[in-house]
């Protein structure tokens, strides 16, 4: 099986289309996203539309949780709470009790996780090598047979990986990756719709279940139509703006 691995879509539709369209190419039978399909961008409602019509296994982020209850967004920037105070009132009720149903932690397989930012803490970031050691602690204790873990929330593709009683060790892949017997892996497969890694396109990773392999995607898409329908919604044009930069 192929799986697609997505987060942090943030309602940027040219972009999840434009991933969407390699799918059939790429071969992929599902799809997971890790959290954040709303937020900052102009077209949630078709975001998470289309990602149902690929029957996408959905997580809850912090910016679905922040959409779901105004309390969560205190800790937000200005221009993060502006977009998700927009987002919540163009959203449905019957769509805000859809993302309630989101859950924020998975195990699809026995030997996988999905989570957002940490397990247990939606908001918290999976940065370091020490914090990464502490979440494969976690999930160890969790269920042994757990081997991958695939997180989103930082927007940088990022992987964290420990051989038993060695330190973690955590690096930015250039390439595709061979998951080796024996060692853990903690992956992000980088945001879709707003990378903060220096580079605009859209970021995802596909996970060879069969191969063991993973492989890290950049795909173009139409950022200034992006850009456009932000500021047609009359959202902050610095979300806007930040498209083009990657950051």
């Amino acid at each position: 099986m192929r799986i697609a691995v997505l987060a942090d879509v943030h309602g940027n539709l040219p972009a999840l289309e434009a991933v969407v369209n390699e799918f059939q190419v790429q071969g992929i039978d599902q799809v997971w996203h890790l959290g954040d399909a709303v937020g900052y961008g102009a077209e949630p409602f078709a975001c998470l539309q289309l990602m149902a019509d690929l029957e996408t296994v959905m997580i809850m982020g912090n910016h679905e949780l922040a959409t779901l209850d105004p309390a969560k967004a205190a800790g937000f920037n200005h221009l993060a709470a502006e977009a998700i105070d927009w987002t919540r009132k163009s959203l449905s009720p019957d769509v805000l009790a859809i993302l309630k149903s989101f859950p924020s932690f998975l195990s699809p397989f026995p030997e996988v996780a999905l989570f957002h930012g940490l397990p247990g803490n939606i908001n918290g970031y999976l940065r370091t090598a020490e914090t990464a050691g502490s979440v494969l602690d976690y999930l160890e204790r969790t269920d042994p047979r757990i081997r991958y873990a695939f997180f989103g929330h930082t927007h940088r593709t990022m992987v964290f990986t420990q051989l038993v009683g060695r330190p973690t060790r955590m690096f930015e892949p250039e390439c595709d990756l061979t998951l080796a017997p024996g060692r853990r892996y903690l992956l992000n497969p980088g945001s879709v719709g707003q990378p903060r890694n220096g580079d605009p396109r859209a970021q995802y990773l596909i996970y060879d279940q069969e191969e063991g392999q993973i492989r890290f995607r950049q795909v173009d898409y139409n950022i200034q139509k992006a850009q456009s329908r932000i500021i047609e919604a009359d959202l902050p044009p610095s979300l806007a703006a930040r498209l083009s930069q990657g950051m």
